[in-house]
């Protein structure tokens, strides 16, 4: 008794909804668009703590240790730059999200066409060793 061997299907690429893959282009947008007004808000607020502490003498240039003492203590900066760490990680995150699924989807087309290639024949044993 022989087995029948049934000839191989190439794999359909599973497909992420296009719905899916807009809202992450959206909310990647939209994490853009608060990064960019939470760095300029928190560099508005440095430059006016800048020219506070300079009135005073207190400069990174003349006197470091002050000056990164009253950077800590000061909450606004504090505020501000943990907003601008939240947009950036939000940015990283959609941005990942949408170049893994680009990536996958790729790779899984090209996995498809090799099925494809590899499931035809190529013209027996002789191909397979040619040295002579």
């Amino acid at each position: 008794m022989s087995a029948v061997s049934l000839p191989r299907q190439a794999r359909t690429t599973p497909t992420v909804p296009a719905t899916y893959v807009r809202h992450l282009r959206s909310r990647l947008l939209e994490a853009e668009a608060g990064l960019t007004a939470m760095t300029e808000r928190y560099d508005r607020t440095k430059a006016r703590f800048d020219r506070c502490y300079a009135r005073r003498g207190i400069t990174p240039d003349t006197d470091i240790v002050n000056y990164i003492n009253a950077k800590s203590m000061n909450p606004e900066l504090a505020f501000w730059y943990a907003k601008v760490e939240h947009f950036q990680r939000e940015v990283a995150a959609y941005g990942a999200a949408l170049t893994g699924l680009d990536a996958a989807r790729r790779m899984l087309a090209d996995d498809a066409c090799r099925a494809q290639e590899y499931g035809r024949p190529r013209g027996g044993r002789r191909a397979l060793n040619r040295a002579g």
